[in-house]
């Protein structure tokens, strides 16, 4: 063989290892990818309405970071209307430290009201962050979730599904003869009555006291002790607060009237504005 038809063979051979090499490139993945991994640690969570919260942890993946999040379609089995979370509500934000010395003008020059949805999800961690003062009616919500990085992304369906409550009693004390029960008797006024039952029977209101360690209590203003309980201007939300009842209780010893003092704690939440009746038993 001659040496120029070695070398045509040998250029040959080469130019075709090249076009093999360069079409093997073409089946290489780009980097990074979204792995079978994504998901949230615990799919359904528990919220209170109208209550600031962060619900949603994401679970470590092995897909390239970083990752995005998006919500894609939000669910409410039950037909409750999904529009009150993306409501926009004015929330403040400071812009300077704040040491609990400042007067309402100085607040008001540390601070800005700015509008944002009542609920959004955070697009670098997939926290759903849901800010105080929203009106989300209680019900269980679907959320699809979008998660994507450089290389594409993934639709989680019903990536986290979150079950939201207007009011709930959190604790009671082991002396009350059941648990507390709260009641929603309509929107307005924003009031709580409290009705005592003793032997399930309704005491006035003078027959039941909220003074004692007040400062741990609940937040309102006083009204007026009714024939069916004691009234209360709160403002809304009712956040969780252990709360003392201190009951007056009145028995006959012997035809003599005794009365005697009795305290009993509880643990509450309210979510949206509306006049509450909050049912104590004895």
């Amino acid at each position: 063989m001659t040496n120029s038809n070695k070398i045509i063979r040998f250029s040959t051979a080469v130019f075709g290892f090249t076009i093999l090499l360069a079409g093997g490139c073409t089946k290489v993945p780009q980097e990074g990818s979204i792995a079978p991994d994504v998901i949230y640690k615990n799919r359904k969570q528990f919220a209170i309405s109208g209550l600031q919260q962060n619900i949603g942890e994401f679970q470590s993946s092995t897909s390239t970071l970083p990752l995005k999040f998006e919500i894609m379609e939000i669910r409410e089995p039950g037909g409750k209307p999904i529009s009150a979370l993306s409501e926009e509500i004015a929330v403040i934000r400071y812009k300077e430290a704040i040491d609990g010395n400042e007067t309402p003008e100085e607040l008001a020059l540390k601070s800005d009201t700015v509008m944002v949805p009542a609920m959004a999800i955070n697009e670098n961690t997939g926290v759903l962050e849901i800010q105080e003062g929203n009106k989300i009616p209680g019900g269980e919500y679907h959320f699809d979730i979008k998660v994507s990085n450089q290389s594409g992304s993934t639709v989680l369906t019903d990536a986290l599904v979150v079950e939201f409550k207007e009011q709930d009693i959190l604790s009671w004390s082991p002396g009350m003869a059941k648990a507390p029960e709260i009641v929603r008797i309509g929107d307005s006024p924003n009031q709580i009555r409290f009705v005592a039952y003793l032997n399930d029977q309704p005491l006035p209101g003078e027959d039941i006291d909220f003074t004692k360690d007040r400062a741990a209590g609940f937040k309102g203003t006083f009204v007026d002790d009714a024939d069916n309980g004691e009234i209360w201007n709160v403002k809304f939300p009712v956040k969780p607060a252990d709360t003392y009842a201190t009951w007056k209780i009145t028995t006959d010893v012997g035809g003599v009237p005794t009365v005697t003092y009795e305290s009993y704690n509880f643990n509450f939440v309210i979510g949206l504005p509306g006049s509450y009746e909050v049912r104590l038993y004895k």
